[in-house]
């Protein structure tokens, strides 16, 4: 029988150590560099007809409205780090306003840190829109030819300090700046919007009293600036109470409960290019953001409530009061119904001057059939009734809405190493 001498075993173990040694670096390696990447879209096309697309209470305008917007999602994974983006370049036609044609553009990338107690964030974006496309939530006017280009910036953080409590933290910084359709540096200011900057922090502490039941209480500063025919500052303050609850497998309640303060400056222009006047005012309030949500077998339904304040290109910050109330029947396996409605309520924060006619309230009620062609490809018809009653001049509008969409959803390609 062979025998090993004792230097070929101490040969064979540091081989046998050297090569464990390989494989433990190879794992560590290997799961430290896994990662997923993954490629998807989504196509939206649409034609519409809006009987009266600028919103005007006499001489309205109807047109037939094509809309074609592809976009285009990339995302890598790996066990601590997440990075995704998004890019969409899309067509706005209008056959009989043809003066309201537009590329709606759209750019974001956002990326997480995780470590055992830590997660940062940061998200950005970037879009040109038309104005009047989100003309409820800003400014009012849907009548304009006017476009937004908006940058944000969002960075967030939070740390676990114990098994059930955690400090959050976000900042936001957002400028939007409105121009007319064009090419460069041709582009011309419009005269009636103002551009506008948003700074915000928010510090707060959060614990998970259950897996079902979640609490966090926050305070938050924000700075809104606005130059343009009115130049305006408010610095507002405020506290915020958070609950999210789990009631059941089919009802879920999330609810936010504050209150703010808000510091207003108005310049006002008394002779042009010579005298000016600044009017302060200090008003309060309290915001919520509440929102309910069921989901049966075949019924689901979402009821929101909230008042916030929201940044205008009017040339004020604004506090609008939100009540949204949305169905969603699955008739058969690919058929089903919906109806999504809202109201708005929109005010300016500062009394001065009358709030500069921001003052106004919007209705939106919509049902909708949807035909779920195969796994990919859905088709959808719609109508909407939209009404907007505007005080300080006066005036109410409304419009019909029928619209008939088709979206494809591309799954993309998932690769793994």
């Amino acid at each position: 029988m062979k025998t090993i001498s004792q230097q070929e075993g101490r040969k064979c173990r540091g081989y046998r150590k050297r090569i464990a040694l390989i494989v433990g670096a190879s794992v560590f390696c290997s799961s430290l560099d896994a990662a997923e990447w993954i490629v998807d879209g989504i196509v939206n096309q649409s034609l519409s007809y809006n009987d009266n697309v600028r919103m005007l209470s006499e001489n309205p305008e109807g047109s037939l409205i094509y809309y074609l917007t592809p976009t285009l999602n990339f995302a890598r994974k790996t066990e601590a780090w997440d990075v995704q983006g998004r890019a969409s370049y899309g067509v706005q036609h209008y056959t009989d306003i043809e003066e309201l044609d537009q590329n709606p553009q759209d750019y974001g990338l956002s990326t997480e840190y995780r470590t055992e107690r830590s997660l940062t964030g940061l998200s950005a974006s970037y879009s040109v829109v038309p104005s009047q496309n989100f003309a409820e939530q800003d400014t009012g006017n849907f009548a304009t030819n006017a476009r937004r280009n908006n940058l944000t910036v969002t960075p967030t953080y939070s740390y676990r300090f114990t098994e059930l409590d955690s400090l959050i933290s976000s900042a936001s910084y957002s400028k939007s700046t409105y121009s007319n359709p064009g090419s460069g540096d041709n582009d011309t200011v419009i005269n009636n919007f103002n551009d506008n900057e948003v700074k915000s922090i928010n510090v707060g502490w959060q614990r998970q009293w259950s897996e079902l039941f979640s609490q966090s209480i926050s305070t938050f500063y924000s700075n809104y600036n606005s130059t343009g025919q009115i130049n305006s500052e408010s610095n507002s303050y405020g506290i915020n109470l958070t609950s999210s609850y789990q009631l059941s497998e089919e009802w879920q309640f999330n609810g936010t409960i504050g209150g703010r303060i808000t510091d207003t400056n108005i310049d006002t222009v008394i002779i042009p290019g010579l005298l000016t006047a600044t009017n302060q005012d200090t008003s309060a309030g309290f915001l919520t953001d509440i929102g309910v949500h069921y989901k049966g077998e075949s019924l689901s339904s979402d009821f929101g409530l909230s008042r916030s304040l929201v940044p205008s290109g009017q040339g004020q910050l604004t506090e609008q009061t939100l009540i949204s109330l949305d169905f969603l029947y699955q008739i058969t396996e690919r058929f089903s119904s919906g109806l999504t409605t809202s109201y708005r309520e929109t005010d300016s924060v500062s009394g001065i001057n009358g709030g500069f006619g921001q003052s106004r309230t919007n209705i939106w009620v919509s049902p909708n059939i949807n035909w779920e062609l195969t796994q990919d490809w859905l088709l959808s018809a719609s109508y909407a009734y939209r009404n907007q009653d505007r005080k300080n001049p006066d005036s109410t509008a409304d419009s019909n809405i029928f619209m008939l969409t088709i979206n494809y959803n591309w799954p993309g390609l998932s690769i793994s190493r």
